[in-house]
């Protein structure tokens, strides 16, 4: 990720994914959020509050803010000027496949793109 740049992309905000947003926040980044479940950008920003008094305590880098916070209503406007995405959906390998694969045609080439998951070993993702 170039040294200006601060824009992040994380796709999925349940437990981890709130995990991820609210530990770029902390380090200063902007964040892009998606999530189709309703009452997601609530639960998100109610999970940012209730933590960051404890990432506070940790300490927080320069330009860190909750308000550096944005959620939009699809994928492709998360992903299309991110330098760096954090894929975080429910762990069912076809799911995934197919939202890396939006990810990948969304993005910018040299996205750094990541993925979260606990149970799945392997996760076979074609470059388009």
């Amino acid at each position: 990720m170039a040294s200006e740049s601060k824009k992040v992309a994380v796709i999925g905000t349940g437990v981890i994914g709130n995990g991820w947003i609210t530990r770029f926040l902390a380090n200063g980044f902007d964040v892009v959020a998606f999530d189709p479940a309703e009452g997601a950008a609530e639960r998100t920003r109610d999970t940012v509050e209730r933590a960051w008094e404890s990432v506070k305590a940790l300490g927080l880098k320069e330009g860190a803010s909750k308000d550096r916070l944005t959620f939009v209503s699809t994928l492709e406007e998360a992903v299309q000027d991110a330098d760096l995405i954090q894929e975080n959906v429910p762990e069912r390998v076809e799911l995934k496949q197919s939202v890396l694969r939006d990810i990948d045609i969304s993005s910018k080439s040299d996205a750094v793109i990541g993925s979260s998951t606990s149970g799945i070993k392997r996760l076979y993702f074609k470059k388009h």
